[in-house]
């Protein structure tokens, strides 16, 4: 599905989030406290914007890994970070699945995902993984879509999830599913105070669930103990 999108994936993020979707990133990287020289990792990175936001913080030292299922949307970011210099010497790309990382434990001071905890298959073996692969103390920050609590804001968001967001993907990359899904997903998914639960059953403190723009979106960070 995200490989049929893939080349106007950034188009219909700016366009359907009104372009609040990079001040999104932007929180979600400075949540992490990054200095240059550390190992980050952008689990289900798409086409690559937060991996960019954390090469730029790293930079002139460290890597970061740029991991994502699909390989389209892990090409169009490479060809991302060839324009930005930071993420053209930073940033590396590795496809896998976020339930079974490929990496040795402890190798990362600091791991990000964005709007992806819906897609995952098992999501509770993502957050072990995360923090298997974190080094002790290390940081993690989680973007993901909710539900707002007021009920004008709800009801808005409703009806822009259900004709609003499918119209926009059908006139952006000529197909209404992967906006369908979209508009199922985040009305399906479960509650914030679900998620902060859950992190803190794979090992992780200092949970803390952080609603963005009335609650459209939410941050999670966490530290690794």
């Amino acid at each position: 599905m995200f490989d049929s999108i893939s080349t106007r994936y950034d188009l219909f993020n700016r366009i359907s989030s009104l372009g609040l979707d990079q001040g999104w990133r932007r929180r979600a990287i400075a949540s992490l406290n990054l200095v240059p020289g550390m190992q980050v990792l952008d689990l289900a990175s798409g086409t690559g914007d937060l991996a960019v936001l954390a090469a730029q913080a790293i930079a002139p030292l460290g890597t970061v890994i740029a991991a994502d299922l699909s390989y389209s949307m892990l090409r169009l970011a490479g060809k991302k970070f060839d324009r930005i210099p930071a993420a053209y010497w930073h940033v590396r790309t590795v496809q896998n699945r976020a339930e079974a990382l490929p990496f040795v434990s402890e190798s990362f001071h600091a791991a990000t995902m964005g709007f992806a905890l819906r897609n995952v298959s098992d999501l509770d073996a993502t957050f072990r993984e995360f923090h298997r692969v974190l080094k002790p103390g290390g940081r993690l920050s989680l973007l993901e879509f909710s539900r707002p609590q007021g009920f004008l804001l709800r009801l808005g968001h409703t009806l822009w999830l259900s004709a609003v967001v499918p119209l926009l993907g059908f006139l952006a990359v000529g197909s209404i599913g992967p906006f369908l899904y979209l508009r199922r997903s985040i009305l399906q998914f479960m509650a914030p105070e679900q998620v902060v639960r859950c992190l803190q059953s794979a090992g992780f403190g200092d949970v803390q669930a952080q609603p963005l723009t009335g609650g459209i979106v939410f941050l999670y960070t966490a530290r690794r103990l």
